[in-house]
């Protein structure tokens, strides 16, 4: 083996001229002890001088920079360029705070803060910390440009693989925004380093990089990814015992001087590796064994294990996610199993093919019997519990698929006790598995069949148009019975207005929805919010940190994403939405415990911080 193929190699330089925008590759760099020359020497600020990063701003990764011999131009899509002139400077001190660090900055142009003001629609500033930054961090003995904590970041391409390995996508280095990427290692060697030396520079390794929301940054798009990966994946291995995520390590410079892509890396010095809980499990491999027209432009796909092993179990309304190939791109779906775990053995998904919908076209075009897909084990809060009579399960279109799953379920049991079945299309040509529902309500007289047609043909018998109330008001013991409703938002939205109308108790309401839809399920509502006394006007549509930060009320936060528990405080008065993650323990919602980075108000509330 050649001795290039064994050397530590630094294969990528990165600078980032404004914080939270997209790097700059370079091909060599001069490094000082606050950073990388040209790197986040400026920083998006409010008018306090508060930082403002993607985090919140996720479309900043979408500004690009080139660097100039008098200044910088700054790029968005469909906004004219940014031309910044050093000379142009106002130069006046400005207040500066990265967390909780408190410096003095400067001013830039008005024209830089106009054009940052429009892309984020609202009023910032573009501060610059000057030729030698003004923030001293005590930590590291030195001043430090506006980066979050540490002058650099190294992270090893081969630990980018191996994420990529264990994730239902595919991620890209630039969604970690390190400075140093390396080549010719193994996996996480950058975990081992305490000092290394590359080019002329001597570095020290200080602490494993926490990670947080920016991480699930769509670099191209500007968007968050609705699975929250890679911290999803990450925080099932790269995280320590308080369920904060590591990748990367946070470097110093311990002299000035350059460095080049290429140059070789040599370790002076080693360090114990941290040593995280591996608790990710084994994807399954699923073939397709049967296909099942169960209606027009709706199939379901049958599937067994691929390596003959038993599925893992599941309750009847939850989803199964799948990690699909198409055309070299890797794509993550969830789809409700409309198969009972009442018949182990296999799973089923039924598809409705949508005009647009790129993964169900594929799958209703290409997707055959034998073919194999990866999937992880199925999951979801939507199902059917203890639940077992006196039960509304409430559908259109492809939001019949967990309630095929629920009913079958008690079916198989012989415990369809007062169940009423209503699904909403839109002829008859679209109801799905009607043989079968027919079956099983000559097998179950507590079965209440009801299909709906929108568009009915003139010999049509049974009901019609769209869900209203005086559909509902034909139901018997409504405001008793357990509502399950799943469809198109639209319909969901509709379905919890004349419920909770007609006097359905929100504790006897479960919907499906992937994620927590803020705010889309109720008309926007003013609300009186009180945080440690302070008392501000919000609403019902934001999550509880993003309307703190807006009234100027500083909560503690790091991954925003429900991951590191850091933001966790305690609700003492009123009702939250708070969705299903991570960081919040069973036990901790019982003692009122709410995540402010991901809970939205409901109702007045009155917090705490823990």
């Amino acid at each position: 083996m050649s001795q290039s193929l064994v050397v530590p190699t630094l294969s990528q330089i990165h600078v980032y001229p404004v914080k939270s925008i997209a790097a700059l590759m370079q091909s060599q760099a001069w490094v000082e002890k606050q950073g990388l020359a040209f790197d986040r020497r400026f920083m998006v600020a409010s008018d306090d001088g508060a930082m403002i990063t993607a985090r919140k701003y996720p479309q900043m990764v979408k500004i690009t920079a080139a660097l100039t011999m008098t200044g910088l131009v700054l790029q968005y899509p469909d906004k004219a360029d940014l031309v910044l002139q050093y000379t142009d400077f106002e130069m006046a001190d400005a207040a500066a705070t990265v967390w909780s660090d408190n410096f003095s900055a400067y001013t830039t142009t008005i024209t830089a803060n106009q054009w940052f003001s429009e892309i984020l629609t609202h009023s910032v500033q573009l501060l610059f910390c000057g030729q030698q930054s003004q923030r001293v961090r005590p930590k590291i003995g030195h001043n430090v440009s506006f980066a979050d904590g540490y002058p650099l970041l190294i992270i090893s391409e081969a630990s980018l693989v191996a994420l990529n390995e264990r994730s239902s996508e595919q991620h890209t280095m630039a969604q970690f925004r390190t400075n140093l990427v390396v080549s010719n290692t193994e996996a996480f060697a950058e975990d081992s380093w305490k000092r290394i030396r590359i080019g002329e520079v001597e570095f020290e390794a200080v602490k494993p990089c926490a990670r947080c929301i920016l991480t699930t940054v769509d670099p191209l798009t500007g968007e968050f990814s609705p699975l929250k990966e890679p911290l999803k994946t990450m925080a099932t291995f790269r995280a320590d015992a308080m369920g904060e995520v590591f990748f990367g390590q946070n470097l110093v410079a311990l002299n000035e001087g350059m460095i080049r892509a290429g140059d070789a890396i040599e370790v002076l010095e080693t360090k114990p590796q941290e040593i995280y809980a591996d608790n990710i499990e084994t994807k399954l491999q699923l073939t397709c064994v049967e296909r099942e027209d169960i209606a027009a432009d709706f199939t379901t796909f049958w599937f067994e294990s691929h390596q003959q092993l038993p599925l893992p179990p599941y309750l009847p309304g939850q989803h199964l996610p799948l990690q699909l190939e198409i055309n070299g791109e890797f794509i993550s779906r969830r789809y409700t199993l409309s198969s009972s775990p009442s018949r182990p053995g296999r799973y089923a998904i039924s598809v409705k093919r949508i005009d647009d919908g790129r993964v169900s076209n594929w799958l209703h075009r290409y997707f055959q019997v034998g073919d194999v897909l990866v999937t992880e084990k199925p999951g979801g809060d939507f199902h059917l519990g203890i639940h077992t009579d006196k039960l509304l399960l409430l559908s259109a279109g492809s939001g019949i698929t967990p309630m095929l799953s629920m009913l079958r379920y008690l079916s198989d049991h012989d415990n369809v006790r007062d169940v009423v079945f209503y699904h909403q299309c839109s002829t008859e040509a679209d109801i799905p598995s009607l043989q079968e529902l027919h079956q099983l309500e000559d097998m179950h007289p507590s079965l209440d069949l009801r299909i709906v047609l929108s568009q009915p043909r003139r010999d049509w018998q049974g009901e019609s148009g769209r869900l209203s109330i005086s559909h509902l008001a034909m139901i018997s013991d409504l405001e008793q019975r357990q509502v399950f409703v799943c469809g198109p938002e639209a319909f969901m939205v509709a379905a919890k207005k004349l419920l909770l109308k007609m006097g359905v108790s929100p504790a006897r309401y479960h919907q499906e929805a992937f994620g927590p839809l803020r705010g889309q399920l109720a008309p926007k509502q003013s609300l009186k919010l009180t945080i440690n006394g302070h008392i501000f006007n919000g609403d019902n549509q934001k999550t509880l940190l993003e309307q703190a930060e807006t009234a100027g009320i500083g909560l503690n936060y790091s991954c925003r994403a429900g991951f590191c528990g850091v933001c966790k405080v305690t609700l003492t008065s009123g009702q939250v939405e708070q969705p299903d993650v991570p960081a919040l323990l069973p036990q901790e919602r019982q003692q009122g415990k709410v995540l402010a980075c991901c809970c939205v108000p409901k109702t007045d509330i009155t917090i705490t911080q823990s």
